[in-house]
């Protein structure tokens, strides 16, 4: 199951970057101590600066108010061009 959200967030991504390819690039993020935590992954719209964290494994909030944990993608923020090596860059406010 988890495996065909994954197919459908990559495909959906993949979909989009065929008009500009190379625009996403992602790039896997360890998971929590032990494998607890499952798959996550950093995306990086190398265009426009947008950043995404994928996961397997995020608390989703049903409409009729009920909890449970599945695949979702978390908003960032947009980062801007860094001016040295090593310099911290942080988000863009919107």
């Amino acid at each position: 199951m988890r495996t065909r959200w994954m197919a459908m967030g990559l495909l959906v991504l993949a979909s989009g970057a065929l008009a500009d390819e190379g625009r996403y690039q992602a790039l896997p993020l360890a998971g929590a101590p032990g494998g607890q935590g499952g798959g996550r992954a950093f995306i990086l719209d190398t265009r426009e600066g947008h950043v995404w964290i994928w996961s397997e494994n995020e608390p989703i909030v049903a409409p009729d108010g009920s909890r449970r944990y599945g695949a979702g993608f978390i908003y960032q923020g947009t980062l801007r061009p860094g001016s040295r090596p090593g310099e911290l860059v942080q988000p863009q406010s919107r």
